[in-house]
Protein backbone atom coordinates (compact mmCIF):
# COMPACT_ATOMS: atom_id res chain seq x y z
CA UNK A 1 0.00 0.00 0.00
CA UNK A 2 1.58 3.56 -0.83
CA UNK A 3 1.99 5.94 1.81
CA UNK A 4 2.88 9.53 2.49
CA UNK A 5 3.07 10.26 6.14
CA UNK A 6 3.19 13.60 7.89
CA UNK A 7 2.38 15.66 5.05
CA UNK A 8 -0.81 17.27 6.36
CA UNK A 9 1.50 17.88 9.90
CA UNK A 10 4.26 19.79 7.49
CA UNK A 11 2.00 22.39 5.80
CA UNK A 12 0.33 23.09 8.98
CA UNK A 13 3.46 23.83 10.68
CA UNK A 14 4.78 25.45 7.36
CA UNK A 15 1.72 27.55 7.47
CA UNK A 16 1.95 28.26 10.71
CA UNK A 17 5.98 29.16 10.67
CA UNK A 18 4.65 31.64 7.92
CA UNK A 19 1.85 33.40 10.10
CA UNK A 20 4.32 33.93 12.60
CA UNK A 21 7.40 35.60 10.38
CA UNK A 22 4.41 37.89 8.33
CA UNK A 23 3.12 38.55 12.12
CA UNK A 24 7.12 39.49 13.32
CA UNK A 25 7.11 41.41 9.58
CA UNK A 26 4.19 43.33 10.16
CA UNK A 27 5.11 44.59 13.45
CA UNK A 28 8.43 45.28 12.34
CA UNK A 29 6.60 47.82 9.96
CA UNK A 30 4.19 49.44 12.53
CA UNK A 31 6.72 50.52 14.74
CA UNK A 32 9.16 51.36 12.30
CA UNK A 33 6.16 53.63 11.03
CA UNK A 34 5.44 55.06 14.00
CA UNK A 35 9.24 55.86 14.84
CA UNK A 36 9.40 58.18 11.53
CA UNK A 37 6.09 59.80 12.43
CA UNK A 38 7.59 60.88 16.22
CA UNK A 39 10.91 61.84 14.75
CA UNK A 40 9.21 64.36 11.76
CA UNK A 41 6.55 65.63 14.60
CA UNK A 42 9.78 66.02 17.28
CA UNK A 43 11.99 67.71 14.42
CA UNK A 44 9.33 69.82 13.39
CA UNK A 45 8.48 70.77 16.83
CA UNK A 46 11.33 71.15 18.34
CA UNK A 47 13.12 74.49 19.58
CA UNK A 48 15.29 76.31 16.96
CA UNK A 49 17.51 77.83 19.90
CA UNK A 50 17.81 73.68 21.36
CA UNK A 51 17.89 71.79 18.52
CA UNK A 52 16.65 68.10 19.78
CA UNK A 53 19.81 66.30 19.18
CA UNK A 54 19.55 64.02 16.13
CA UNK A 55 22.29 61.26 16.76
CA UNK A 56 19.85 59.22 18.88
CA UNK A 57 17.30 59.24 15.92
CA UNK A 58 19.75 58.29 13.70
CA UNK A 59 21.13 55.61 15.32
CA UNK A 60 17.94 53.78 16.03
CA UNK A 61 17.15 54.98 12.74
CA UNK A 62 19.83 52.22 11.48
CA UNK A 63 19.26 49.33 14.08
CA UNK A 64 15.62 49.68 12.34
CA UNK A 65 16.96 49.55 9.06
CA UNK A 66 19.07 46.78 10.32
CA UNK A 67 16.71 44.36 12.06
CA UNK A 68 14.45 45.13 8.89
CA UNK A 69 16.49 44.02 6.33
CA UNK A 70 17.76 40.92 8.23
CA UNK A 71 13.91 39.43 8.26
CA UNK A 72 13.42 40.12 4.69
CA UNK A 73 16.65 38.07 4.49
CA UNK A 74 15.28 35.08 6.53
CA UNK A 75 12.10 35.08 4.65
CA UNK A 76 14.03 35.01 1.92
CA UNK A 77 15.88 31.27 2.70
CA UNK A 78 12.60 30.00 4.16
CA UNK A 79 11.06 30.21 0.65
CA UNK A 80 14.01 28.89 -0.70
CA UNK A 81 14.31 26.56 1.55
CA UNK A 82 11.14 25.37 1.53
CA UNK A 83 10.95 25.05 -2.64
CA UNK A 84 13.66 22.83 -2.08
CA UNK A 85 11.94 21.22 0.31
CA UNK A 86 8.87 21.03 -2.32
CA UNK A 87 10.88 19.98 -5.32
CA UNK A 88 12.71 16.78 -3.07
CA UNK A 89 9.04 15.61 -2.58
CA UNK A 90 8.14 15.80 -5.47
CA UNK A 91 11.49 13.81 -6.66
CA UNK A 92 10.67 11.56 -4.12
CA UNK A 93 7.27 10.36 -5.34
CA UNK A 94 8.45 9.50 -8.55
CA UNK A 95 10.01 6.59 -6.76
CA UNK A 96 7.18 4.93 -5.17
CA UNK A 97 6.17 1.37 -6.77
CA UNK A 98 10.12 1.13 -7.95
CA UNK A 99 12.36 -1.29 -7.05
CA UNK A 100 15.69 0.19 -5.55
CA UNK A 101 19.36 -0.75 -4.41
CA UNK A 102 20.39 1.45 -1.35
CA UNK A 103 23.86 1.42 0.77
CA UNK A 104 22.58 0.17 4.44
CA UNK A 105 22.31 -3.53 6.12
CA UNK A 106 18.07 -2.58 7.45
CA UNK A 107 15.18 -3.85 5.51
CA UNK A 108 11.43 -4.80 6.12
CA UNK A 109 10.54 -8.33 5.78
CA UNK A 110 7.16 -9.41 4.56
CA UNK A 111 7.23 -12.96 3.61
CA UNK A 112 8.97 -12.68 0.44
CA UNK A 113 12.92 -13.51 -0.20
CA UNK A 114 15.17 -10.56 0.19
CA UNK A 115 18.20 -9.62 -1.69
CA UNK A 116 21.60 -7.98 -0.17
CA UNK A 117 24.93 -7.85 -0.92
CA UNK A 118 28.18 -6.72 0.79
CA UNK A 119 31.83 -6.07 -0.15
CA UNK A 120 34.87 -6.74 1.83
CA UNK A 121 37.77 -3.99 1.68
CA UNK A 122 40.36 -7.08 1.90
CA UNK A 123 40.05 -10.55 2.06
CA UNK A 124 39.13 -12.30 5.20
CA UNK A 125 40.27 -15.60 6.86
CA UNK A 126 36.17 -16.51 6.89
CA UNK A 127 32.95 -14.85 6.43
CA UNK A 128 30.04 -15.23 7.85
CA UNK A 129 26.62 -13.03 7.14
CA UNK A 130 24.03 -12.71 10.17
CA UNK A 131 20.64 -11.82 10.03
CA UNK A 132 19.13 -9.66 13.24
CA UNK A 133 15.74 -9.00 14.04
CA UNK A 134 14.91 -5.64 15.19
CA UNK A 135 16.07 -6.48 19.02
CA UNK A 136 19.11 -7.49 17.35
CA UNK A 137 19.16 -11.13 18.06
CA UNK A 138 20.60 -13.58 15.34
CA UNK A 139 18.10 -15.22 13.56
CA UNK A 140 20.15 -17.12 11.00
CA UNK A 141 23.53 -17.12 9.77
CA UNK A 142 24.94 -17.95 6.46
CA UNK A 143 28.29 -18.94 4.88
CA UNK A 144 29.86 -15.85 2.84
CA UNK A 145 32.39 -15.32 0.61
CA UNK A 146 36.39 -14.02 1.47
CA UNK A 147 36.88 -12.51 -1.52
CA UNK A 148 36.61 -9.10 -1.86
CA UNK A 149 34.80 -8.70 -5.05
CA UNK A 150 30.98 -7.62 -4.56
CA UNK A 151 28.77 -10.52 -3.09
CA UNK A 152 25.02 -10.98 -3.56
CA UNK A 153 22.68 -13.34 -1.63
CA UNK A 154 18.63 -13.41 -0.89
CA UNK A 155 17.73 -14.63 2.67
CA UNK A 156 14.66 -16.96 1.98
CA UNK A 157 13.06 -15.84 5.39
CA UNK A 158 13.87 -19.24 7.02
CA UNK A 159 15.60 -19.59 10.69
CA UNK A 160 18.12 -21.55 11.06
CA UNK A 161 16.29 -24.23 12.65
CA UNK A 162 14.55 -24.04 9.55
CA UNK A 163 11.43 -22.56 10.65
CA UNK A 164 9.90 -19.29 9.17
CA UNK A 165 10.31 -16.22 10.74
CA UNK A 166 7.74 -13.55 11.11
CA UNK A 167 7.38 -10.69 9.39
CA UNK A 168 9.04 -7.72 10.35
CA UNK A 169 12.21 -5.47 10.63
CA UNK A 170 15.66 -7.04 10.13
CA UNK A 171 19.71 -5.97 9.25
CA UNK A 172 22.52 -7.87 8.33
CA UNK A 173 25.57 -8.29 9.48
CA UNK A 174 29.11 -9.61 7.94
CA UNK A 175 31.51 -11.01 9.95
CA UNK A 176 34.83 -11.03 8.36
CA UNK A 177 37.92 -10.81 10.24
CA UNK A 178 41.39 -9.95 8.16
CA UNK A 179 44.72 -11.94 8.46
CA UNK A 180 45.32 -10.05 11.32
CA UNK A 181 42.14 -11.24 13.00
CA UNK A 182 40.48 -7.47 13.06
CA UNK A 183 37.06 -7.57 12.02
CA UNK A 184 36.65 -5.58 8.94
CA UNK A 185 33.61 -3.32 7.90
CA UNK A 186 31.53 -4.66 4.73
CA UNK A 187 29.75 -2.54 2.58
CA UNK A 188 26.65 -3.39 2.92
CA UNK A 189 23.46 -2.67 0.29
CA UNK A 190 19.53 -4.19 0.75
CA UNK A 191 17.31 -3.97 -2.09
CA UNK A 192 13.19 -3.57 -1.93
CA UNK A 193 10.47 -1.97 -3.73
CA UNK A 194 9.66 1.57 -2.20
CA UNK A 195 6.00 1.89 -0.83
CA UNK A 196 5.46 5.39 0.36
CA UNK A 197 7.87 8.11 1.36
CA UNK A 198 8.14 10.49 4.47
CA UNK A 199 8.59 14.40 4.65
CA UNK A 200 9.20 15.88 8.18
CA UNK A 201 11.87 18.63 9.57
CA UNK A 202 12.62 19.60 5.30
CA UNK A 203 14.49 15.86 4.72
CA UNK A 204 12.24 13.77 2.60
CA UNK A 205 12.63 9.99 3.33
CA UNK A 206 11.79 6.76 1.15
CA UNK A 207 10.17 3.83 2.78
CA UNK A 208 11.01 0.64 1.76
CA UNK A 209 8.61 -1.50 4.43
CA UNK A 210 9.20 0.25 7.24
CA UNK A 211 12.78 0.59 6.60
CA UNK A 212 13.74 4.28 5.81
CA UNK A 213 16.06 5.40 3.40
CA UNK A 214 17.76 8.53 2.79
CA UNK A 215 17.36 9.52 -1.32
CA UNK A 216 21.30 9.76 -0.98
CA UNK A 217 21.75 6.66 0.06
CA UNK A 218 19.68 5.01 -3.37
CA UNK A 219 22.27 3.17 -5.83
CA UNK A 220 19.66 2.46 -8.58
CA UNK A 221 16.05 2.25 -9.17
CA UNK A 222 13.91 0.25 -11.58
CA UNK A 223 10.06 -0.67 -12.48
CA UNK A 224 9.34 -4.35 -11.00
CA UNK A 225 10.51 -6.68 -13.36
CA UNK A 226 6.62 -7.71 -14.25
CA UNK A 227 5.87 -3.97 -15.11
CA UNK A 228 9.28 -3.61 -16.91
CA UNK A 229 8.27 -7.08 -19.27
Amino acid sequence: MTTINNTAAQTASTAAAATTKSSAAGKLTQDYDSFLKLLTTQMQNQDPLSPTDSNEFTNQLVQFSQVEQQINQNEKLEKLLTMQSNNQTQASLGFIGLDVEATGSAFSYDGSPVKMSYTLPEASTSTTIQIKNEKGVVVRTMDGSRSTSRQELTWDGRKSDGSAAPAGDYSMSVVAPNASAKLMTATTTTFGRVSGIESGNGVTTLLMGNTPIKMENVLSARPPAAAAA
